[in-house]
């Protein structure tokens, strides 16, 4: 196949993340279905920092990084490249040519992500906004905010925050915190009767048997998912008897072999 006609697409269909990591020197060991070890960007966050999730072809990095992508952005940025001479080496290396003039853009994987709809409870806020400029800077995609319900607040008591619905393990919506978009304090704000301690923020989606990362901020929740990594919960306030019970419940009912609290 001439260099003219493989794109991005063809490549990625060629070729997997697990045979590009040896090409940049990148030794993982296995972890369910997944690959961990010692972020090779930023060199931070201990030796299971950095993830790789072969089935969807991303990784995600949870240590100073804070973000991710498919094989073809690790390779640049392993190599301080360009995405486009990044997808030249792996294809050289793999004995295929590689062009395409628009680098494809990171969004999650597992098809066209959709609202959530709640079972029962509060009444989803109609008005956040997705694809709000402050939103973006964060590096959270529309389409993950539209998964999650979350969104930038323009009005109400999470004005100017990123609001994100909050569930009970049997997924119904109970309140929305707001994640500072600006860096101001506190991080998170919740409705003054909302108890942050006694809920885990994302427990109604951990998939069964599977290890759970563990992090404080919401936000690098929606972030872990938009690059391949599901299993992911947070704390919403201090790590308490009380949320370390509740986290201890869910391992329970998910029979979850391990958690890492990142």
């Amino acid at each position: 196949m001439s260099t003219a006609t493989l794109s991005f697409s063809e490549l990625k269909e060629r070729v997997n993340i697990e045979q590009v990591l040896p090409l940049v020197g990148i030794s993982l060991k296995k972890h369910g279905t997944q690959l961990r070890g010692a972020c090779p960007i930023c060199k931070d966050g201990g030796d299971r920092a950095f993830v790789v999730t072969p089935a969807k072809g991303l990784y995600y990095c949870f240590g100073k990084c804070r973000t991710g992508g498919d094989m073809i952005s690790l390779v640049a940025r392993i190599r301080s490249c360009t995405v486009r001479e990044a997808a030249e080496f792996i294809a050289e290396r793999m004995g295929m040519t590689s062009k395409q003039t628009t680098p494809p853009r990171t969004v999650p994987q597992d098809g066209s992500p959709q609202p959530l709809s709640p079972k029962e409870g509060l009444k989803p806020l109609e008005y956040l906004e997705a694809t709000h400029e402050a939103v973006q800077a964060l590096g959270v995609a529309a389409e993950t905010c539209t998964h999650f319900g979350a969104g930038f607040a323009p009005k109400g008591i999470m004005r100017g925050r990123l609001a994100i619905p909050i569930h009970d393990r049997a997924g119904t919506l109970l309140a929305y915190c707001g994640r500072t978009v600006k860096g101001e304090t506190p991080m998170l704000t919740f409705p003054n009767s909302f108890q942050a301690e006694s809920v885990i923020f994302n427990a109604h989606r951990i998939e069964q048997g599977d290890t759970i990362f563990v992090a404080r901020d919401p936000l690098q929740v929606l972030l872990a998912f938009e690059h391949g990594v599901t299993n992911v919960v947070s704390f919403l306030g201090d790590i308490t008897v009380d949320a370390l019970h509740v986290l201890t419940v869910l391992m329970d009912e998910k029979d979850v072999p391990s958690v890492d609290i990142i």
